[in-house]
């Protein structure tokens, strides 16, 4: 099952008069990271971000002027994504921006069904204590060393090890599916096998069936 770990950086916090200017996604397969990655920046075209706005994304108006508006960009995204499973820390304020940018251009929304949002599952886990994604990185050990701004793909990868914890950390998981674990691929036969025929003497069979008999209703009775 493919999910994609996502983020955004917007002009500001209100959906109607502010833009995303920040987007990435990290991918899950099957619970694991397969290394891929979507990054975009965008323009936020005639809003001006705040001189607040900035010192919390290092993102200005000056430097988002080369590239395309999200809007112009929607369907690369939408492409991107198909219709993966996406893990989003406060879902509500993600997807109400997306959904957001994506009413103005006329194209379908993203239920929210489709999202899992990782500060739900840590409220109820941790009720009462600090639930944003810094706290969670320090309860799980999750290094912040590169996080000097929030950044959507930097947000993305913590976000993603942050999940990975949330399931149960980085245990090992037995996937015994047929497709993962068919006896045809791991337990072929080498076409220069030779059986090994092993012969039990009239002592060792005298002896198992003694111990045979001191076994308390045997499974195979």
């Amino acid at each position: 099952m493919r999910k994609l770990v996502l983020d955004t950086e917007t002009s500001g916090l209100n959906p109607e008069n502010d833009r995303i200017i920040e987007l990435a996604c990290v991918e899950m397969v099957n619970e694991s990271p397969t290394g891929e990655k979507y990054h975009r920046y965008y323009n936020p075209g005639d809003i001006i971000i705040s001189n607040e706005a900035e010192q919390i994304h290092g993102l200005n108006n000056k430097f988002l002027r080369k590239f395309p508006t999200f809007e112009k960009s929607a369907q690369e995204f939408l492409d991107y994504i198909e219709d993966s499973q996406l893990i989003i820390h406060n879902a509500s304020f993600d997807l109400s921006m997306i959904n957001a940018s994506l009413e103005r251009i006329g194209k379908e929304i993203i239920l929210p069904e489709r999202a899992v949002c990782t500060l739900e599952m840590s409220k109820k886990m941790f009720p009462g204590s600090k639930n944003n994604l810094n706290a969670l990185c320090r309860r799980f050990n999750i290094s912040l060393e590169n996080r000097e701004k929030h950044g959507a793909l930097t947000d993305s990868y913590l976000l993603l090890e942050v999940y990975i914890e949330l399931l149960g950390g980085k245990q090992e998981k037995l996937n015994l599916s047929q497709s993962q674990l068919s006896m045809t691929e791991k337990f072929e036969t080498p076409n220069d096998f030779e059986p090994v025929l092993v012969q039990l003497s009239n002592e060792e069979e005298r002896l198992h069936e003694e111990l045979l008999k001191k076994i308390n209703k045997p499974i195979w009775n």
